[in-house]
């Protein structure tokens, strides 16, 4: 569906809704169900990663995710933020795109292959996102960035900011700030908020897509004033409230990011514009 028709016309979905004690509508502003290649054309990918449409979903991976997860399962490892494959990727760079190796280097050692697709209509400063996700892989990680912005406001896809091409520093320590919360993580059975370009771990919940792990599970966060509110299937998996009034954040642009072995299914895309009484 063309999200755009719905934002031309303001094309309201009001709605009543109690979210941390507080009373307020919400006005659809986009929606995205993956029906035609056009689609595609909204979002930006930064990384080797693949983006293809699968009966009307997006399908999201590493162009090296389905060697990896193979390597793995080889050798018995689990995922471990990379330590087990990143020196199989590293191989499959070098033969795939030998001149690209140096550009996924971090402090003398090898950690691309990762990958971040942005969507590039930017959210109001008070919102829910909601989408499905289906996980088609054994290994994480899945991620959900949001309410990324550069530091002094610009936005993610501005010239001014440093080059990316998926690397997690790029993200989490550099020139840009943003809430990014982690799911799918079996070997911890947890899920995670945290905010750039800090790196601390904010607030942890249980990881629910691990109840079912082939199942399509609803995702929707809420962003509201201070609050961040992360829900699985219509369960709260935890609530945030940020109480230091300069580490606010606002609005600004999501994207999923999603580490070498992962691949997942995307559909369903939502974000509403909270609007209080």
């Amino acid at each position: 569906m063309n999200k755009r028709l719905l934002i031309l016309f303001n094309t309201l979905l009001l709605s009543a809704v109690i979210v941390a004690q507080q009373s307020y509508v919400t006005k659809l502003l986009y929606t995205e169900t993956f029906d035609s290649s056009e689609t595609l054309g909204d979002w930006q990918m930064e990384g080797p990663g693949l983006a293809d449409l699968v009966v009307g979903q997006l399908l999201l991976q590493s162009k090296y995710a389905k060697e990896t997860a193979v390597f793995l399962s080889q050798i018995g490892m689990d995922a471990n933020n990379g330590v087990g494959y990143y020196n199989f990727v590293e191989e499959l760079v070098k033969n795939d795109h030998k001149q690209l190796v140096e550009s996924y280097y971090l402090d003398g050692n090898f950690v691309g292959g990762h990958i971040v697709f942005w969507n590039k209509m930017p959210t109001p400063d008070n919102y829910i996102l909601e989408f499905d996700f289906q996980n088609l892989s054994d290994y994480p990680l899945h991620m959900l960035m949001f309410s990324h912005m550069g530091l002094k406001g610009e936005s993610v896809f501005s010239s001014e900011l440093k080059p990316r091409n998926g690397l997690a520093a790029q993200y989490t320590k550099s020139d840009m700030s943003g809430y990014r919360i982690s799911f799918f993580a079996p070997e911890r059975g947890t899920t995670h908020l945290r905010k750039s370009p800090e790196k601390q771990v904010l607030m942890k919940g249980k990881d629910l897509t691990l109840q079912d792990i082939k199942a399509t599970h609803h995702m929707r966060v809420v962003k509201y004033k201070n609050t961040v509110i992360w829900q699985i299937n219509g369960e709260k998996a935890f609530e945030y409230v940020e109480t230091d009034e300069t580490k606010l954040l606002k609005g600004g642009y999501f994207a999923f990011r999603l580490m070498v072995p992962a691949i997942g299914l995307y559909d369903n895309i939502k974000v509403y514009e909270i609007i209080e009484n």
